[in-house]
């Protein structure tokens, strides 16, 4: 199974996130899902569309789950200035 995986930078920032999800299986595809995330430590909601959600099992949907959180931290280095990485990083959000 293949992921793709962005974060919509237009409807993302900390701690809710929109990102956009491809998965593409053997025998199905499913082309630009969104997935929301909502990241409040010290867990992390991910809110499936039900045509991800009845597709995939469970260590495709952990799988998945990594791909996510890994470019939302991508994403939160990047626009995020130093002090800032420090504060998010303890509290998931600025304070």
């Amino acid at each position: 199974m293949i992921f793709s995986v962005s974060v919509i930078k237009e409807k993302s920032a900390d701690p809710n996130f929109t990102v956009k999800v491809s998965v593409y299986g053997d025998d199905f595809s499913i082309v630009n899902a969104q997935v929301d995330v909502v990241r409040l430590p010290p867990k992390v909601s991910i809110d499936y569309p039900e045509e991800l959600q009845s597709r995939l099992e469970l260590i495709d949907r952990k799988k998945l789950e990594l791909e996510i959180l890994n470019k939302v931290v991508e994403y939160i280095m990047q626009t995020a200035d130093k002090s800032e990485i420090n504060t998010t990083a303890f509290f998931g959000r600025k304070i």
